[in-house]
């Protein structure tokens, strides 16, 4: 996926409508039965798997010859388009991949009237939940009134965004080693000197589009303090764009561009990826799927290395998230073929049945269900283990649900991010290219998001929900270590 955590894309209910998207994809749109069986139709947006879905679903078919499988995926900023378009309409798929608001999806996607339960509603077997580790099925996340809507598809420890990747030719031509990288925004700066120096590439692609700019903004951040994908700081129970640790992050991105290391223009992931699989830069920050796009690129992982982000020069002060937010794959609400889909979901997450084999074989990423240290070989793949299985490199957040469960029924936090989306990554990309203050505006973000959920959460207590802005507050919690609730 393009994405992991899901981590500033377009929020349902604010998507444009653009009806035109949908005739690719609602062609037979949603499963159907007949004398040959049954067709089940399968959703996301990951481009870069289609041929391993393709050999994945003739394999389900040879195993389960009633049913066929037609696993589609599209670009991701139309997807989440054309999904919303596609439940309107009626005409959902009847599996589909959704991560938005982590661990708040199922709650918004409930509220949507977009899932059912798994395995029709009744009592998940033994055999099936065990595949999992203690305490991955969590009330208000992936379950609700006995039902399980979901479960973990990736882990939280490896899988996320906040890699530095280093293209050895271009390290190489610097006179650089990738095997000693900058470990402090120093050492990336002077990295980067002796890159334009020495070399004709730039020394980082970092796209600046949007939500792209995350690439950058996370894997750098994440040395000052911790937050969630939606710039909340759950320490002090705000959003936090405004806060002195994301102001001096965003002005290091500054100096960076301003002393000429950035490659120019305000341009998307795809094209940053293709600048460094083709040697036009020296660095990129990405993600756990990263290997995987460079290997559809045509950049084998020999190519490059990946090492941990940099920190400040005083040493880190914060790490990246981990929260559990891999509930990915869902059963829709108005498929006819929920007990297809539980037998696909079922065959899916075998520890050791060919899609976990395939899937972490083929570098795709990193599993909840499944021995990812078993089955993945390939280089990059095996250097991201190691990285961020180092204690500290990803913390747990606090999981407001748990401390008030009556979260599962509010819509004040996703109301209060689904304004504006995107705000967040518009106003850094116009500070960064108009070479202006980012504060200004991360105030009136900040501002304009936290008057939303306070409001918002106080009109739903006073219509009886126990919720309060306490719930998303945790002060006895340290941006390094784990959130673990007083016993």
């Amino acid at each position: 996926m393009g994405t992991g955590h899901r981590v500033g894309a377009s929020r349902i209910g604010r998507l444009a409508l653009a009806p035109l998207l949908l005739a690719p994809l609602l062609a037979g749109c949603g499963g159907s039965s007949g004398s040959s069986g049954t067709t089940l139709k399968i959703w996301d947006y990951s481009a870069e798997q289609t041929d391993f879905h393709k050999k994945a679903a003739e394999e389900f078919h040879r195993q389960h010859p009633d049913i066929t499988v037609q696993w589609q995926s599209i670009a991701q900023d139309e997807y989440k388009r054309t999904l919303p378009l596609a439940f309107q309409s009626g005409q959902g798929p009847d599996i589909f991949y959704w991560s938005d608001n982590g661990p708040l999806a199922m709650s918004q996607l409930l509220n949507q009237k977009w899932i059912q339960p798994l395995n029709e509603g009744s009592a998940l077997p033994a055999s099936f939940t065990k595949r999992w580790p203690e305490g991955s099925f969590i009330d208000g996340v992936n379950q609700l009134d006995g039902k399980t809507y979901a479960f973990p598809f990736s882990e939280s420890t490896y899988w996320g965004p906040g890699y530095m990747f280093l293209n050895k030719k271009v390290f190489g031509d610097a006179g650089l080693d990738t095997a000693k990288p900058p470990k402090t925004w120093s050492e990336l700066k002077s990295a980067c000197a002796q890159i334009k120096a020495r070399t004709k590439a730039y020394c980082i692609a970092s796209p600046s589009k949007d939500v792209d700019f995350q690439r950058i903004f996370y894997a750098l951040a994440a040395g000052e303090y911790t937050f969630n994908d939606g710039f909340f700081d759950y320490r002090k129970g705000t959003f936090s764009l405004a806060e002195p640790q994301a102001q001096k992050v965003f002005a290091f991105i500054q100096e960076l561009k301003k002393d000429g290391y950035l490659a120019p223009g305000t341009n998307d992931k795809s094209f940053s990826r293709q600048q460094f699989a083709t040697g036009q830069a020296g660095i990129i920050m990405d993600g756990t799927w990263t290997p995987s796009v460079f290997k559809s690129l045509g950049l084998e992982s020999s190519k490059y290395s990946i090492a941990a982000h940099p920190v400040p020069d005083s040493g880190a002060k914060g790490a990246l998230w981990s929260q559990p937010d891999g509930n990915k794959y869902w059963v829709s609400a108005n498929t006819k073929q929920s007990k297809a889909a539980w037998t696909f979901m079922n065959w899916l997450t075998r520890p050791d049945g060919y899609f976990a084999e395939q899937y972490l074989e083929g570098g795709f990423g990193t599993l909840a269900f499944a021995d990812n240290d078993r089955y993945i070989k390939d280089p990059a793949m095996r250097q991201i283990m190691g990285i961020a299985g180092k204690p500290g490199y990803r913390v747990d957040l606090p999981l407001p649900v748990t401390k008030c469960p009556d979260l599962v029924k509010s819509q004040a936090y996703v109301k209060a991010i689904g304004e504006r989306p995107n705000w967040e990554y518009e106003a850094m990309s116009g500070a960064l290219s108009g070479d202006k203050s980012l504060k200004p505006e991360a105030e009136r973000v900040v501002e304009h998001r936290q008057k939303t959920l306070t409001a918002e959460l106080k009109k739903e207590a006073a219509q009886g929900l126990k919720v309060s802005l306490d719930c998303f507050t945790f002060p006895d919690w340290s941006y390094t270590s784990d959130y673990r609730p007083a016993k």
